[in-house]
């Protein structure tokens, strides 16, 4: 028989996660499939989790929740080798939107992911390799430093919001504040170098609950999208801003887009960002693994 751990966090999503994960359990065994439904209290018991749940290799581990969750489930599955797949309940849900799997159909999501269970439908899709110091972190989604890393901190704080209302309130909060850091850049040992907003590096194409700050970016080219975006004034950014909803702005001057294999950004001051994820102050190595993860998506 088919088998599935199914881990969430029940926090995500506003407290909604838990009752997500809890009826798409049910329904996966309805379909058929033998669901271990984990709700871990804990990031520490959630890593736990994960690491026993990929030695005990299932058909598929499936990460219930947002980017956060994806992140973490992230980390056992590719290391193990692991298929893996996504049930959105979070408040951004990229990764997923990024893995073709529709935030606002997961009725229809269901029944799909079994049948692939069964069936073995797997795929394979690029990883991002984080190398900070002596540890290395695998990344699905987008990895930033600057503004946009510091709206992402700031929103952490705005337990109220949800989704993009949420980054929105924290982009105008954090605004009034920012202070702009110098970056060192390199893309395939091509180097570039100044005053910068923000610098993503992206295998998905958004973050902050559909901002498609790399709209170019594809899973299975082998390649991560690299944009950097000069400092500008804040009336600029405020204007500016809008465009990443539709991934116009790579169009503006203020942008540079560039494509590599491997990236490495150094900076003082700045915070490194993946998936929504703290990794700390640069300097880090950004490697693409191509190919690097099985999955289950449409």
């Amino acid at each position: 028989m088919s088998s599935a751990v199914l881990i969430a966090n029940p926090k995500a999503g506003g407290g909604r996660a838990r009752g997500i994960a809890e009826s798409s359990a049910r329904t996966l065994s309805d379909l058929g499939i033998d669901v271990r439904l984990v709700l871990p209290a804990t990031l520490e018991a959630m890593r736990a989790e994960v690491t026993e749940a990929c030695e005990r290799r299932p058909s598929v581990i499936i990460a219930c929740g947002g980017d956060g969750t994806v992140h973490q489930v992230l980390q056992g599955a590719a290391t193990a080798d692991v298929t893996m797949s996504v049930i959105p309940a979070g408040t951004g849900n990229d990764i997923a939107r990024s893995l073709g799997i529709n935030v606002k159909e997961r009725d229809t999501w269901l029944p799909r992911l079994a049948e692939l269970i069964v069936s073995g439908g797997k795929s394979r899709v690029d990883l991002s390799l984080i190398t900070h110091g002596e540890r290395q972190v695998w990344s699905l989604g987008v990895i930033s430093a600057g503004f946009d890393s510091a709206v992402n901190e700031r929103a952490d704080t705005f337990t109220r919001l949800r989704g993009t209302p949420r980054y929105v309130a924290a982009l105008l909060a954090e605004l009034s504040v920012f202070r702009m850091h110098d970056y060192q850049l390199t893309v395939d040992g091509v180097s570039h170098s100044g005053r910068a907003l923000l610098v993503a590096v992206g295998n998905g194409e958004s973050y902050g609950g559909g901002m498609r700050i790399c709209p170019s970016a594809d899973m299975n080219d082998g390649l991560l999208d690299v944009i950097w975006i000069d400092t500008a004034p804040r009336r600029t950014v405020l204007r500016f801003f809008p465009r990443i909803f539709s991934g116009g702005h790579v169009d503006h001057p203020l942008v540079h887009a560039f494509r590599g294999r491997e990236i490495t950004i150094s900076s003082q001051g700045a915070v490194i960002y993946a998936d929504g994820e703290r990794i700390g102050a640069p300097p880090v190595r950004i490697d693409v693994v191509p190919a690097g993860l099985s999955v289950l998506r449409p």
